[in-house]
């Protein structure tokens, strides 16, 4: 019986590093590299005033995996790198960064760079890119070392013919069977076009290794990554093999012939046994083969925008008894498993007697190794103009189920509001929630004595049956007429759904590539895809 122990990397133990060339000539182009061993926290980078910013922070993420004598452990490296240039000569520091994880504020070291006129001195080559054996002796970091069976990464998918916009599963496993490694990485692991991806695994959480027999044999095998796709476009899709580098251990000379499974597992150990060399080597995962269905166009709902998955669909009222200018919340709720980010916004129809606001929009949405799954909650806001009596609702929600193979519609029920008149002396209207001044009410009661000079007429002269008169005569009937055919024109345009949504969809188009410039500009491509697939798709 093995008994697998995974240790963790704790707030004492973490460090952040930086690290950078001590002398540079003018005109130099150079790296600044801070280097922390955690996944996530806020980096605060250092005040750079000597040295040209030419770009940066730029991040990246590395992560490591050791297979040694049965055990598989993880460790994360992030790096924020600057890239600079140097302008004048003279000899300059550079302050220490910070970064905050877990509440606790970690510091770098400062550095001292000389910058000089001419050559600068070469870089030294780093320690890394040399390997050693296990005697100590050093050995070439690179080489053609034919593994075998011994390594591989194998990629794994839910199921090979889901429809558009189905959540499907994609997993990455490395397999190793006596050949310790180290130094994983994974060239564009998060890279999937065509998708909509989702993250799947917890870089906080340990790798749990398990066996697995292939063939008669016996390895230990570890899940490096778990995605969900969502495919935006039907048609054949291949998910290209990706390509993994890892540091691996083995024997160059003086195997034995004849095997034991018992002594094995103690004399191939490195400490006993040094005929190992650490070589750099590199394989592929196998490709992946979609084919990806269509949805059905026979049946499909008016009100059908794209939700795929398996929803639950209501809504509530905080209030059907008010008055006017008072504000009432209609709060729908979507959960279930699928593509919950793509689902757009549902439509209300709100009778034209009532002001409707922007909704205010959350989410609370989990990842486990089954998919994605969770909720998300709109909260409509609107406010009665008048008294009376109305309906709203019911609201749809239309989605197409993939393990059924139709489309299917929840309807909420409807909701009966009754507006009484208000306090026609109400001075301000206020809610909470939504951006917008409070409405003021005016009223007249003793008006302002004029103390000032005010125009006087003629003795002799009467405003009465004057074309003045007339004309003040039928002033108000003509307003009228004007006010009330611009309030039966607003009224129809709000009726118009298909006209409102076509409106409101290119200020949220426009507002979501907004944010997708700003997330491509700080280089996070997951919030990226994210932003213009809701612009794309709604």
């Amino acid at each position: 019986m093995m008994i697998l122990i995974i240790p963790g990397v704790s707030a004492d133990e973490i460090k952040l590093t930086a690290s950078a060339r001590n002398i540079v000539s003018v005109g130099d182009r150079f790296q600044l590299t801070y280097t922390v061993n955690a996944h996530g926290g806020q980096f605060s980078g250092p005040r750079i005033k000597d040295f040209r910013v030419l770009s940066g922070p730029n991040i990246s993420t590395n992560q490591s995996y050791q297979v040694i004598n049965g055990k598989m452990s993880q460790s994360i490296t992030v790096s924020y790198v600057y890239y600079l240039q140097a302008f004048k000569e003279g000899k300059f520091k550079i302050s220490a960064a910070s970064i905050e994880i877990d509440g606790k504020t970690i510091s770098s070291n400062p550095l001292s760079i000389e910058v000089i006129k001419g050559n600068a001195p070469p870089a030294s080559v780093p320690k890394n890119q040399q390997g050693t054996d296990a005697s100590g002796n050093t050995g070439q970091a690179s080489g053609q070392v034919d593994t075998g069976d011994d390594v591989f990464l194998k990629a794994f998918v839910s199921t090979n013919n889901p429809y558009q916009g189905e959540q499907l599963i994609v997993t990455y496993k490395i397999y190793t069977a006596n050949v310790p490694i180290s130094d994983i990485d994974i060239e564009n692991l998060a890279s999937f076009p065509g998708f909509w991806s989702t993250n799947l695994t917890d870089s906080k959480q340990q790798i749990q290794p398990e066996k697995e027999i292939i063939n008669g044999r016996e390895y230990l095998t570890g899940i490096l990554y778990r995605v969900a796709l969502f495919p935006q476009k039907s048609g054949k899709i291949t998910i290209t093999p990706k390509k993994l580098k890892c540091t691996a251990q083995v024997r160059t000379q003086g195997n034995r012939k004849v095997r034991d499974p018992f002594f094995d597992s103690f004399f191939d150990d490195p400490f006993f046994n040094n005929q190992y060399q650490n070589v750099r080597i590199e394989m592929e995962s196998n490709p992946i083969v979609l084919n990806i269905k269509p949805l059905p166009i026979d049946k499909k709902p008016a009100g059908f925008s794209g939700a795929v998955g398996r929803f639950n669909f209501q809504a509530t009222i905080d209030n059907n008894e008010l008055t006017v200018n008072d504000a009432v919340t209609v709060r729908v709720v979507i959960s279930g498993s699928g593509n919950l980010e793509l689902i757009n916004t549902p439509d209300i129809n709100w009778p034209p007697d009532f002001e409707a606001y922007e909704p205010k929009i959350s989410k609370n949405i989990r990842t486990t190794k089954t998919g994605v799954s969770g909720s998300r909650t709109f909260e409509f806001l609107a406010i009665p103009r008048s008294a009376g009596d109305f309906v709203v609702g019911p609201i749809e929600l239309s989605y197409f189920d993939p393990a059924a193979g139709q489309y299917k519609s929840l309807l909420t029920e409807v909701f009966h509001i009754q507006v009484e008149k208000g306090d026609q002396q109400t001075s301000s209207v206020s809610y909470s929630g939504v951006a917008q001044e409070d409405i003021m009410y005016l009223g007249q009661d003793i008006r302002y004595i004029k103390t000032g000079n005010f125009p006087l007429s003629a003795r002799g002269y009467y405003l009465f049956a004057s074309p003045l008169y007339f004309m003040l005569l039928a002033a108000p009937a003509v307003i009228l007429a004007l006010l009330s055919l611009l309030l039966i024109s607003n009224r129809k345009k709000r009726s118009n759904v298909a006209l409102v949504r076509n409106r409101k969809a290119t200020r949220v188009a426009r507002k979501n590539l907004k944010k997708a410039n700003e997330f491509l500009k700080a280089q996070e491509r997951e919030a990226f895809y994210t932003e213009v697939s809701r612009a794309l798709w709604g």
